[in-house]
């Protein structure tokens, strides 16, 4: 009896310690997988921290492509996202702590990261309408410098239709050979070695517009083979090219019309026979002109 009393012990002994063993394995194996669960979420809550790093990283970079005023503040910012970054890459040991102080220190550096980008973004805005409005002054620009060379061409062209309205003209341009009598005075001839003078008439036709006062007035006296006789000094044409002249007077104006005569008295040798051509200019421009026919003499009379 007492030997089967010792048996049911044993028995009720070894299924207590089996309950017992059984229980720590158990309770073994739920905690191994809490650690692991719980490594696991240390080990993901290290990757979000290395990719936000990374995010912000990216973002320094495009940032600071755009060359602003705070290029050198996002390079300092970068570096210390960079340094940041690798120590949590390096991190071996993960700990609820020092992820906590982790996560404190990326707060940190997004709330600059927010701050610097915002500025950048505002400076960006600035710089896109300060573009705008260059665009749009050099836009105006042309369009008043198009407008000036318009009034400039236009006023060019009413300062050459105000010239040429306003210029003086010739009519009625007469040359004629003289002799001079013994008394002195001139009588008309045609033949070339009784040509003592020439002269040369002409008529400055009236016009309103244009402005009065002295004008200098030129003959150009040519022999036949087209050379100036008795050249006294030269003048300024109005294409800009320098002639010389035959005689110089000065004609005083006043908008009517004003008959001048020029009288160009021989100097040297005799008239040849043969053609001689006349121009008169007034103020370098060419007004008018004729020619001069001379013969010969008969018996040299």
């Amino acid at each position: 009896m007492e030997e089967n009393s010792k048996s049911s012990n044993n028995k009720i002994l070894i299924i207590a310690l089996l309950v017992l063993l059984f229980g720590l394995i158990g309770y073994t194996f739920y905690n191994n997988n809490d650690h692991k669960e719980a490594v696991q979420f240390l080990q993901d809550e290290k990757e979000q921290i290395i990719g936000n790093l990374t995010a912000m990283e990216e973002k320094y970079d495009v940032a600071i492509a755009q060359n602003t005023s705070l290029s050198d503040s996002l390079s300092i910012e970068k570096e210390k996202i960079i340094a940041f970054k690798d120590s949590v890459v390096s991190l071996k040991k993960i700990n609820s702590n020092t992820l906590s102080r982790y996560r404190g220190q990326l707060a940190s550096l997004k709330a600059t990261n927010d701050r610097l980008l915002e500025e950048v973004d505002s400076l960006r805005l600035s710089n896109n309408l300060l573009t705008e409005e260059k665009d749009s002054i050099n836009t105006q620009l042309v369009i008043q410098t198009n407008y000036n060379d318009t009034l400039v061409s236009q006023n060019m062209d009413l300062a050459k239709k105000v010239e040429i309205g306003g210029a003086i003209n010739v009519e009625n341009v007469n040359v004629t050979a003289m002799k001079m009598r013994s008394n002195g005075k001139y009588t008309e001839t045609n033949k070339a070695q009784k040509t003592d003078a020439i002269k040369v008439e002409f008529r400055l036709i009236e016009n309103e517009i244009a402005t009065p006062g002295d004008k200098e007035a030129y003959i150009v006296l040519k022999n036949p083979k087209g050379q100036v006789i008795n050249a006294k000094g030269t003048f300024i044409k109005k294409d800009g090219t320098e002639s010389k002249y035959t005689m110089q007077d000065i004609v005083n104006y006043e908008n009517s019309d004003l008959d001048v005569i020029m009288l160009v008295e021989r100097k040297g040798d005799k008239y040849d026979k043969g053609t001689y051509p006349i121009e008169v200019y007034v103020e370098g421009k060419l007004v008018g002109g004729a020619k001069l026919e001379l013969g010969d003499s008969f018996l040299g009379l």
